[in-house]
Order: C-alpha cells, then sequence, then structure tokens
C-alpha cells in the first residue's frame, strides 16, 4: 500500500487549512465509516461524537496546545467538515473509554551505539484504507512525521531532533476534563527533547489512561499516565516493551496485550537496531501482531512506525503484518 503523505508548515491554523484540503474527501470517509462503525455495536454515533466535541478536554487541549487546537479547527474549516464531526474523529482513545478497545505494541532499544523505537498501531477495520503519514513543520523549524487517519494529530511519530513518541491504550481511570491522547502525542512530539516531551506528559492532566513510550539520542522515558496521575515504568537497560496492560498499577488484561508483550520478551536478544524492529513488526507470526480476528474481530495493525534516533530516520509502513514494506519518509527543512 503506497503511503498518502500529507505535507503542512507554519502555525497551527496555516497547518490545518493546508491539510484538510489535501484530506477534504478523505475526511468525509473516514466521519461516515466512524459512524458505522459505532452504529453495528448498538452505539448512538452522533450522541457519542457530540458528547466527545462537549467533554472539558478541550480547554485542557486550548490552555496547554492552542496550536494544535489551532490546526484541527483549521483542518474541519478547510475541508467544510462540521467541527464535530472532526473533533469526534480526533479522540478515539476517549471513544474507546466510553465503548471499548484497544490494542499496539511498543518497543525500544538503548543498547550502546543503537536507539531505536517503534511499534505496530492496532485500530478497529474502519480505519484501514485510510492510512496517512502528516510531514509537517511548525513555526520553529521542528518537523514532525506522524502515523493518521484523516481527523487524527498523531496515533505515533517521530520529530527531526530524533524524538520518538509511541504508545499503548490502557484501561485505567479516566477523566473527560483531561487531555485527550491525540493532543498529548502530537503536543509531546513538538517538544526538542525526550526530557522536555515527558516534562509535558507529566505536566498535564489525561483524560484516559495510556503508556507513553519517549525516545531520543539520549533519554528513554516509559509512563503510564491517566486521570489518578503519571507513574514511572522501570525499563530494561537494552530493550524495553510495552503492550496494553499496566505495569504500575492492580491490573488484569487481555489475553493477547500478555501474549504480545511475552513476544517481545522472547525477542529480546535479537533485537539490535531499528531493522530488526521492522523485521519483528513485519513478521504476522512473530506474536508481536494483532492479524483480524486473532483477539477482537474487528482490530488489526493499521500502522508501523519505526525511528532511528542516532540517525534521524523515521520509517513508515501502511500494512504492516500484512507484507508491506517499512518506507522513509524524509523530515521537511524548508
Amino acid at each position: 500500500m503506497a503511503l498518502n503523505v500529507v505535507t503542512a508548515s507554519g502555525s497551527g491554523a496555516q497547518r490545518g487549512i493546508q491539510i484538510g484540503g489535501q484530506l477534504s474527501g478523505l475526511l468525509e470517509t473516514a466521519w461516515n465509516r466512524w459512524v458505522l462503525h459505532f452504529s453495528k455495536n448498538d452505539v448512538d454515533a452522533e450522541d457519542l461524537a457530540h458528547r466527545l466535541t462537549e467533554v472539558g478536554g478541550w480547554e485542557t487541549a486550548e490552555r496547554y496546545c492552542p496550536d494544535l487546537v489551532a490546526e484541527l479547527e483549521a483542518m474541519a474549516e478547510s475541508a467544510n467538515m462540521p467541527w464535530y464531526q472532526v473533533a469526534a474523529l480526533s479522540m478515539l482513545d476517549e471513544s474507546w473509554a466510553l465503548t471499548g478497545g484497544m490494542g499496539c505494541t511498543a518497543i525500544a532499544i538503548t543498547r550502546e551505539g543503537s536507539r531505536s523505537a517503534g511499534q505496530n498501531m492496532d485500530l478497529p477495520d474502519w480505519t484501514n484504507g485510510l492510512q496517512t503519514v502528516l510531514n509537517v513543520q511548525d513555526e520553529s523549524g521542528l518537523s514532525v512525521i506522524a502515523a493518521t487517519y484523516p481527523g487524527s494529530l498523531a496515533t505515533m511519530g517521530m520529530n527531526s531532533n530524533g524524538v520518538i513518541v509511541v504508545v499503548n491504550a490502557l484501561d485505567l481511570a479516566t477523566n473527560m476534563t483531561g487531555m485527550p491522547v491525540d493532543f498529548v502525542t502530537r503536543g509531546a512530539l513538538h517538544q526538542p527533547t525526550a526530557a522536555d516531551a515527558i516534562a509535558y506528559i507529566r505536566e498535564i492532566p489525561h483524560a484516559v489512561g495510556q503508556n507513553y513510550t519517549v525516545l531520543d539520542g539520549k533519554d528513554l522515558f516509559m509512563v503510564e499516565a491517566a486521570a489518578d496521575g503519571v507513574i514511572d515504568v522501570a525499563t530494561n537497560s537494552d530493550v524495553s516493551g510495552h503492550t496494553n496492560h499496566a505495569f504500575t498499577r492492580e491490573y488484569t488484561g487481555s489475553e493477547g496485550s500478555y501474549a504480545r508483550m511475552a513476544a517481545v520478551e522472547e525477542n529480546r536478544e535479537n533485537l539490535n537496531s531499528a531493522e530488526d524492529i521492522k523485521k519483528l513488526l513485519l513478521d504476522k507470526d512473530s506474536g508481536v501482531c494483532i492479524t483480524l480476528g486473532r483477539w477482537r474481530e474487528d482490530m488489526y495493525s493499521f500502522m508501523g512506525l519505526v525511528g532511528d534516533s542516532g540517525t534521524k530516520q523515521a520509517w513508515v509502513n501502511a500494512a504492516p503484518a500484512y507484507g508491506g514494506t517499512f518506507e522513509e519518509v524524509a523530515f521537511l527543512t524548508h
């Protein structure tokens, strides 16, 4: 599957206008699929979208990352889409908190001379065919590559300073006045260092449970964030991993989450570079991948992203676990 790369630069509003113009048709398709996905699961999609749009988390996002709120608002206006529809598309994790669902396997390598991280992002199958790469540059000159679908600010990504952010949804304490996950992830990616990114993540209130793994050429941080606080996760000196069960709180996760984490541990000795992460994420028999029908009927490996903090390179795969290839995406430099 060829990568659909959308480029934009400037202020949040300027980026949003550019993104919305490029994704206008796909945004409408994403919304229609989002509605069908929830409707077939006996959820009133219109009601859910309005509920998500009206939660206090938008005030939190406006306080901590107004540039990203402006990007999303301008995206909706440029695509001639109602605001509540695009807003709901940006709150997949929050909709899960209200209706159920989650996946993903994250890996970080911190061996001597090798600093890489990546993951397969696992999403409901309504997103299939909507895989999108945002390649954006903010007013400071920092560039961000984010794996997304139309309406999402970022599911995971890397910036031009070598900061990589990968995530895992967790069924922990929720409070919809906290920051939505999309804004946490993209906000962290606009920080100059991993230390700055994790400081941002620790400072803000969180709407739902999420593991954030943040790596650059100097530091690795892993935290489990939720409405009841942000707790550090112990990391391995060579290879760290996380799936969808909490390590820091009393928790019983899904069978698939424990199985995928066990697969990371079993492959630890074979993980030495970004290339090794790619190979593992491409192998549907490795145990780290979700394929349709394996753990949840409609969950699949949506996109893969791998970054090398040393070389400052990022690769994205629009069909991980299904024979796709990781393609390098160059950061914007203008």
